[in-house]
């Protein structure tokens, strides 16, 4: 039977991947770069360039953590859901930071990249995945939802001069709820696992 990339892809997943890295979050800091005359499409492609390295990193190695320090799935499902949770309540309630203090370009793409991007809730949900569905399927799917990013990267420098930072704040907001329900979602099937377990 012939090889079929296309057995991995999963649009539901792809969209999960693009809600838990959220690029919306990093739209203030590309304003702040744009008003300091900074070249956003150059901080943006290389920011997302960046991350989705660190997240394939993360989906080669992450599984051989858990024989590393002895973690079992479903502890680390827990303890992921629960970093999860806070990055959603906290993208739902604080405010994000402008990053204007910071005005050097490989400064404003470090922070974009991680912790921004691939930060401690994207690492644990890919680290998951790969032990779930295999290191092969996590990247392909990983690919695909980087690419959605890289689209919103792009099209918000080319019409930043006309985006209104607090729309981009409510969609973040929205998205803030999805990522609660994920988290919830971790926590309950790790629970469960590991009553099971008991």
């Amino acid at each position: 039977m012939a090889f079929n990339i296309m057995n991995f892809f999963d649009l539901a997943l792809i969209i999960q991947l693009f809600v838990l890295i959220d690029p919306l979050t990093a739209s203030p800091i590309l304003m702040s770069a744009y008003k300091n005359k900074m070249n956003i499409r150059k901080i943006a492609a290389s920011a997302v360039l960046i991350a989705f390295i660190i997240a394939v990193l993360v989906a080669v190695f992450g599984v051989y953590l858990f024989n590393l320090f002895g973690i079992g799935i479903d502890s680390f499902r827990i303890a992921g859901g629960i970093v999860l949770l806070l990055l959603g309540l906290e993208t739902i309630r604080s405010k994000q930071e402008d990053g204007k203090n910071v005005k050097k370009t490989d400064a404003l793409v470090s922070i974009i990249a991680t912790p921004l991007l691939t930060g401690p809730a994207i690492i644990s949900f890919i680290t998951i995945k790969a032990y779930e569905i295999g290191q092969t399927a996590i990247i392909f799917n990983v690919f695909f939802a980087f690419i959605l990013v890289a689209i919103v990267f792009m099209t918000f420098s080319f019409f930043v001069s006309k985006i209104n930072l607090k729309i981009v704040d409510i969609v973040s907001r929205v998205l803030g709820l999805f990522l609660t329900a994920v988290a919830i979602e971790m926590i309950a099937k790790g629970i469960t696992g590991l009553m099971g377990a008991g």
